[in-house]
């Protein structure tokens, strides 16, 4: 099968998830014996490059101030990129409201499946919709469901989302989860380099918290920070934050009022190989989102050997059992969280438990060979409608 993966970000250009999941899904059809085109965007890395046997093309759009205004552009050049390489595919598959106009023209104008897959919704990560762009975006999600053959969600809560908010058809969505290479995170990392890494963020004899991911409402960070103060009464902690966002301004402050600021660690983004040894050096990893259709970084963490503690929403109470593989908080909720972390840091035997199972978990059933499998059986009745 010949197959086209349409998608605005992808390694080593990582905004978020979005490129990780592509990724591992290309390289998994890949190894699966299919033939993969990535079609994306950089104004800096090579227009082609082959990739673990994928091949990687580049536009380079119109640079517009206007994100929406840019996106836009940007599906225009991706869309004349295909018609350049041929248009010779059995299924083109887009990848959140970005890409979503290649998919429906290229549909309409040579007859070609098209698979949407949705990572999350501008309502959840916006919590509702409060401008024109939102209200635009939120309209191109819609038409994504409504012109695709078949949609593709990472969770159950999000094909429930999707169903809900935009009428589509429960037998039109299907759930494939998110998936990992958990080798690349299950690794030995010597004590004296785990020091050396501590040393140079300056942490000496306090245990780590870790946040990794965009510092935007929807990932909760502020509700962590809130529950530094109560964490601090019991434990001698920092809190380290891989990530970036429009928020760092915004939290930097409120640790600040909170009297926490020395006790948090902004790193902004970090590259795939030190985020492998921030997880080796953390002693919890906390994702306190309000809004989360999926999660990877839960499973990173747990091929990292880390325990979890997550907010019980979306896709997160999918992934981790209550006191099995993780812990549960209630979201929004700096109490529930500074209980959760506590939980974890008090409790060796639970610790433990709770990383064994998680581990076991992630090599079972997150594999990327086996989403890769899943995604072709849903190519395969996009195919069988455009018959």
């Amino acid at each position: 099968m010949r197959i086209a993966i349409v998608t605005w970000e992808y390694p080593p250009k990582v905004v978020g998830g979005l490129a990780i999941h592509c990724k591992g899904l290309a390289e998994g059809l890949v190894k699966l014996g299919h033939e993969v085109d990535i079609i994306t965007t950089d104004y800096n890395l090579p227009e082609y490059e082959n990739i673990n046997g994928v091949n990687v093309y580049r536009v380079r759009p119109i640079t517009h101030s206007h994100f929406l205004t840019w996106a836009i552009l940007m599906a225009e050049e991706m869309e004349k990129k295909l018609g350049i390489l041929g248009l010779d595919y059995d299924v083109i598959h887009c990848h959140d409201w970005m890409t979503h106009f290649v998919g429906a023209n290229i549909k309409h104008l040579c007859k070609m499946p098209y698979v949407q897959s949705i990572h999350s919704t501008e309502i959840g990560r916006c919590g509702g919709l409060y401008s024109e762009d939102s209200k635009t975006i939120h309209t191109i999600e819609y038409l994504s469901t409504y012109e695709s053959c078949q949609v593709i969600t990472v969770s159950k809560a999000l094909k429930d989302e999707v169903c809900s908010i935009f009428n589509t058809p429960e037998d039109k969505v299907k759930v494939i989860y998110n998936g990992i290479n958990p080798e690349k995170y299950d690794i030995f990392l010597p004590d004296e380099e785990k020091w050396r890494i501590k040393e140079s963020l300056g942490i000496i004899y306090e245990k780590v918290i870790l946040y990794v991911g965009r510092l935007t409402y929807q990932k909760g960070v502020e509700y962590l920070i809130r529950a530094l103060p109560k964490i601090l009464e019991k434990h001698n902690v920092k809190l380290v934050i891989a990530g970036h966002g429009d928020m760092r301004g915004y939290l930097e402050d409120l640790a600040n009022k909170l009297g926490v600021r020395d006790k948090v660690i902004f790193l902004g983004f970090v590259n795939e190989d030190f985020l492998i040894k921030l997880y080796k050096i953390a002693d919890v990893v906390v994702i306190p989102s309000v809004y989360e259709p999926f999660g990877i970084v839960a499973l990173e963490a747990m091929a990292a050997s880390v325990p979890v503690v997550v907010s019980s929403v979306g896709g997160l109470r999918e992934i981790v059992k209550h006191e099995y593989n993780g812990i549960w908080v209630y979201p929004k909720n700096p109490d529930s969280i500074a209980w959760g972390v506590d939980r974890v840091l008090s409790d060796e035997a639970l610790r433990k438990y709770i990383v064994e199972n998680a581990k076991k978990d992630v090599y079972t059933k997150y594999s990327w060979e086996c989403i890769a499998r899943e995604t072709v059986n849903v190519y395969k009745i996009a195919i069988d409608m455009m018959k």
